[in-house]
């Protein structure tokens, strides 16, 4: 069955069952766990094995369950979600996405999943950071010619043949942008908005990858909202969903072997699951470090070993409140690197600026303990003198490495990349392949829904 089919068939149960879904009170703390139901059902049912409690493999389990499956979900973390984490202060009426944040206008998947959960969007003043097409901000430094340059490009990009796309894939984003015309600090500036998205810098992403983005409504590039309450909001609400499936916390997976009529994992504490099939939503290098019997596909290996991650840290400050912050938005030079108030991190005279930090700035901060991360953050501090501290306390640090495993959240192509992604797209065996990395654009929640939803419909 392909995509198409797959949600017709499934668009009436996802409609009935939206409607009993109940609204979230408000004020209420997200905790993806609370009152979570993980006795198995009947054993003779068909069963499922998803491999990643994020939000691709929640959605997996979901879909899978509305057409007669019972699912375990196994997660090696001790929480729900993946990429996406709400930092939630209901004493001070405050709360920002350290995680996955933005969704696009174009981006069909996540609005009709935040649609069905009975979640609402809100407008993000950010968006318009990002706009090539109309910059409003002197954070993005782009001239009229070299935006009707990129227009063209863009809009040329849509008609290009395989063969046309694989030799623009061999040539880095910034030295394409260049060759037509575009200044080098017009390129800078570009890099510097596109690293807050992406991670890293442009010149170490395939000029392919960067125009397919910009070419697509789905694009990560293409920031419209943020979900009111939080993006864990969609955990939570979903993992409400599959009360009754098996969720198994804390104990990841060493082995998958694969027999004629079953698959069977292997957790590190010798437990074993058996299923008709599994559906792994881990990132590749994840991936690589399970012993697979039978081994892996060469392809898969290689492919597996292209694929990169941005490096990025997105970090609280607590400052006072005062007018010039409203739409604060900074990039700057220190370790801090972008500094900006969410629509939902200002009250009671209190603003939780966010820190955003890639690259090397990023490893710099992971790699430090809270003091030191403090000392790196007050730089920004030093040089802003709008940005004053609510208390010597004021900071909040979440890590992706720790709670992921990874050093970002932002799958990425380098030059000589092109189409490493498809040899995931069919099934190896009895395993179905999903993830943020697999959506033909990545770096989005949107992504992590629809990679979810290509695979459910080929099982």
């Amino acid at each position: 069955m392909n995509r198409k089919k797959f949600l017709k068939t499934l668009s009436t149960i996802a409609v009935v069952g939206a409607t009993s879904i109940p609204k979230k009170a408000h004020g209420q703390v997200i905790d993806p766990l609370k009152n979570l139901e993980t006795k198995p059902k009947n054993s003779n049912a068909k069963k499922a094995i998803i491999l990643g409690g994020g939000l691709s493999g929640l959605y997996a389990a979901y879909l899978l369950k509305q057409t007669g499956f019972e699912t375990i979900i196994i997660e090696k973390g001790d929480r729900l979600g993946g990429r996406i984490h709400t930092y939630k202060n209901t004493e001070l009426g405050i709360l920002q996405d350290l995680g996955g944040e933005w969704i696009g206008d174009g981006q069909s998947d996540i609005k009709s999943l935040v649609r069905q959960l009975n979640l609402e969007l809100l407008p993000s003043f950010v968006s318009e950071k990002f706009n090539i097409n109309q910059p409003k901000s002197d954070i993005l430094k782009i001239s009229e010619p070299s935006i009707e340059t990129l227009e063209k490009v863009i809009d040329l990009h849509k008609s290009l043949g395989s063969n046309q796309k694989q030799g623009l894939d061999k040539i880095n984003f910034s030295a394409y942008a260049r060759y037509q015309g575009i200044s080098e600090e017009e390129v800078k500036s570009l890099n510097q908005i596109y690293r807050i998205i992406l991670g890293e810098d442009l010149h170490k992403i395939s000029s392919e990858s960067v125009l397919d983005d910009l070419s697509a409504l789905q694009s990560a590039l293409k920031p419209k909202y943020v979900v009111k309450g939080g993006a864990e909001s969609i955990i939570t609400e979903l993992t409400n969903l599959l009360k009754g499936q098996e969720i198994s916390l804390g104990d990841p997976v060493v082995k998958v072997s694969q027999q004629k009529n079953q698959a069977v994992v292997e957790l590190s504490t010798g437990k074993t699951y058996k299923a008709s099939l599994v559906v792994c939503t881990l990132p590749t290098t994840a991936v690589l470090d399970i012993k697979w019997t039978p081994g892996l596909p060469k392809d898969l290996l290689y492919s597996g070993l292209r694929m990169q991650t941005g490096k990025i840290s997105k970090n609280l400050i607590l400052c006072k409140d005062k007018p010039s912050l409203n739409k604060y938005f900074q990039v700057t030079n220190t370790p801090a690197e972008t500094l900006y108030l969410g629509e939902q991190a200002l009250n009671s005279g209190m603003a939780a600026i966010t820190s955003i930090s890639t690259g090397d700035r990023a490893g710099l901060i992971e790699a430090g303990n809270n003091h030191q991360k403090q000392s790196l953050l007050k730089i920004a501090l030093d040089e802003y003198s709008e940005l004053e501290l609510a208390n010597e306390n004021a900071f909040y640090f979440h890590s992706f490495k720790a709670n992921t495993g990874r050093s970002g959240f932002v799958s990425l192509f380098p030059p000589g990349s092109f189409g490493i992604k498809e040899v995931w797209f069919e099934p190896f065996e009895r395993v179905f392949f999903a993830g943020e990395h697999l959506a033909p654009h990545t770096g989005s929640m949107d992504a992590a829904v629809a990679s979810a939803i290509q695979a459910i419909s080929k099982t």
